[in-house]
């Protein structure tokens, strides 16, 4: 049998294999090579199988895996859920489709941060519009105070220790966008975490938790009503619309 992977990378796809593809290229492309990578695919029809047939032949001989698994799901934390049974890495990762790693050693400086063992690693990201412009390096470390009020830590490419999702459960699949946000909510607010300043991926601002910002207040609120009080849920609620307000003016959002 083969060693386990330090990493287990989970990508949710649904007919975007020319995003895929790049993605794919820029993982191959990584200094660190102790991965697997787990394709959680919605049963596409645009020709993603055969683009990672092509991948998986180019990777034949070597130590990492790329796994394919399509079949229906529910979204993406159903996707996830998915490939979280499958993943065999002490540590996951997950990353969106259309992201791409900024270089060749993107993967290897987050990664060799899990010599420390630490619960939860984090980084930052370089969010671009769609039209090619960049808008901010963003990301922040574990902060539980924070957390309760909006999500504030980089979700794509972070790696988590497995033991975390043993211990609070796998995400709600009956979110569509804030299920890693109402994830967060449930972890301890002493946390071993680590944080580097460094940007990992380049992620386009494009997907539906930046162009649909009404729902994902809503379901943001329905996280914290969850999980804290419906005083301190509308405030943040309320909060968020203001600094949603401020990030339009200046062109951030």
């Amino acid at each position: 049998m083969d060693a386990t992977p330090r990493l287990s990378i989970l990508v949710a796809t649904w007919n975007c294999a020319h995003q895929l593809e790049q993605l794919l290229e820029s993982l191959l492309a990584q200094s660190w090579t102790d991965w697997e990578c787990l394709l959680l695919d919605n049963a596409s029809t645009d020709g993603t199988a055969e683009l990672v047939a092509d991948f998986q032949r180019r990777l034949a001989g070597g130590s990492q895996r790329l796994i394919w698994n399509s079949q229906p799901d529910r979204g993406i934390y159903d996707a996830w859920n998915r490939g979280l049974e499958l993943a065999r890495g002490r540590y996951v990762s997950f990353i969106g489709a259309d992201d791409v790693f900024l270089d060749p050693t993107s993967l290897e400086r987050i990664a060799a941060l899990t010599v420390t063992e630490a619960d939860l690693i984090t980084a930052r990201n370089a969010y671009y519009a769609s039209d090619g412009r960049l808008l901010r390096h963003w990301g922040f470390g574990w902060q539980w105070k924070r957390m309760r009020q909006s999500m504030n830590i980089a979700h794509p490419g972070m790696l988590v220790r497995r033991e975390l999702f043993e211990a609070v459960g796998a995400f709600d699949s009956s979110f569509r966008i804030c299920g890693d946000y109402e994830w967060f909510l449930r972890l301890p607010a002493e946390l071993r975490s680590i944080h580097t300043s460094d940007s990992i991926l380049k992620v386009v601002q494009g997907g539906v938790s930046h162009t649909r910002i009404a729902q994902v207040y809503a379901e943001t609120f329905r996280a914290q009503r969850r999980h804290l009080s419906t005083a301190v849920s509308a405030a943040c609620w309320a909060l968020n619309w203001v600094k949603y307000g401020r990030r339009r003016l200046i062109g951030l959002a």
